[in-house]
């Protein structure tokens, strides 16, 4: 007997052939087979801090921003951001900055980026271990595909010369989206090319859909049991803003919608031009919540995305 399943978001296939034809295929380096979860909050992370206006931080600054963007997911929906290991614990070390802040602070599930902020400033000391845990294994290894592409063998196991080595690079072989300063651990400094600054600024809202939509499918796939309905709606809003407003990926969805849209309300309600954030999750929630939690009740797994 075949399995039961609930399709989970098979409209971001519009988003997926959307974002392989942006011209900013190199961006995609960046996430160039992850290992761990990690590395898409880091790139959440940069777009967001350039985008309001950031050429220059610290790794301390864009951790603390990492863990304010998975705050919620980690407590709220208790996902595992890169699974567990065979004796239980857990993997990624964002989480375990995450769960160390909840244990030491009464901060809760929906608490806002500032109260996030400076819970993390008031046990800036505590949380100094899982920090510079994150600098160890994000920083360079989010370059890692721009050296592989170039065919370039590179040392990991030397900071200092990885950082003239990321130098040398972002100025011979091609500009790297940032390069690295002298300082060490949480007080490196990161500096953005400003031409990368540019054409993160010039696509913001594109370019983190095509990261939460990459997040998305990650955490999926290691958290099958679950439902982020409430992400799952955040995404589909994104979407449909990208459907009303840019033109490429409205051609798209008007060639696709007919085979892939089999109801009649997501046609007539969830897509019309108009819709506020709070007016679109309320259409999908009434209409699709019920259909997963009675399909959950009924033994019915998750979809996994491919």
């Amino acid at each position: 007997m075949s399995k039961r399943t609930v399709p989970v978001n098979t409209s971001l296939q519009i988003d997926s052939a959307y974002y392989n034809r942006l011209d900013i295929p190199s961006f995609a380096l960046m996430l160039k087979d992850p290992s761990f979860c990690y590395k898409f909050y880091w790139l959440e992370a940069i777009v967001g801090l350039i985008s309001e206006g950031v050429t220059q931080t610290t790794f301390d600054a864009i951790i603390d921003e990492m863990i304010c963007n998975a705050w919620y997911s980690v407590r709220e929906f208790h996902i595992h951001l890169s699974g567990l290991g065979g004796d239980g614990q857990v993997l990624d070390g964002l989480e375990r900055a995450i769960l160390m802040l909840t244990d030491l602070s009464d901060l809760p599930a929906n608490a806002s980026k500032v109260e996030i902020r400076n819970e993390i400033r008031r046990f800036n000391k505590e949380l100094k271990k899982p920090k510079e845990q994150l600098t160890n294994m994000v920083p360079c290894r989010a370059l890692a595909g721009f050296f592989q592409s170039a065919g370039e063998r590179v040392d990991w196991d030397s900071i200092r010369r990885l950082t003239a080595y990321i130098d040398a690079f972002s100025k011979t072989k091609a500009p790297l989206p940032y390069t690295l300063g002298t300082q060490s651990k949480l007080a490196k400094e990161v500096y953005f090319h400003p031409d990368w600054v540019r054409m993160i600024q010039e696509n913001t809202v594109t370019i983190l859909g095509w990261i939460q939509y990459e997040k998305v499918r990650w955490l999926q796939n290691n958290n099958p049991e679950v439902p982020f309905f409430s992400r799952f709606s955040d995404n589909q809003y994104i979407l449909y803003r990208l459907i009303q407003e840019q033109p490429g990926i409205h051609k798209l969805h008007e060639g696709c919608w007919r085979d892939n849209m089999h109801s009649i309300w997501a046609g007539q309600e969830l897509y019309r031009p108009g819709n506020s954030p709070e007016t679109f999750k309320n259409i999908l929630e009434k209409n699709m919540l019920p259909v997963y939690d009675a399909a959950r009740r009924q033994g019915y797994e998750m979809w996994q995305m491919r």
